[in-house]
C-alpha cells in the first residue's frame, strides 16, 4: 500500500494498531461481493491525510 502512495505522491501512511480492525473490514467490503471499495478508499484517504498533519507537524517542530 505504501509503495503505491509513495508512487503517486503521497505520503507513507501508517495504520496504528487500534484502527487495524476498521482496516480490515473495509479491505474485505472491497474483495467480498458486491464488492465497495468506498469505504476502503475513504479509510485510507483519512490515513493519508493524519499522517500528512503529522509530518507538517514533525517538519514545524526543526
Amino acid at each position: 500500500m505504501n509503495l503505491a502512495l509513495l508512487q503517486t505522491g503521497y505520503v507513507i501512511t501508517i495504520i496504528p494498531p487500534i484502527l487495524r480492525n476498521e482496516y480490515i473490514t473495509a479491505i474485505k467490503k472491497s474483495q467480498i461481493e458486491p464488492k465497495d471499495d468506498k469505504p476502503f478508499i475513504n479509510f485510507i484517504s483519512s490515513m493519508v491525510f493524519e499522517s500528512a498533519k503529522e509530518y507538517i507537524r514533525l517538519l514545524d517542530a526543526l
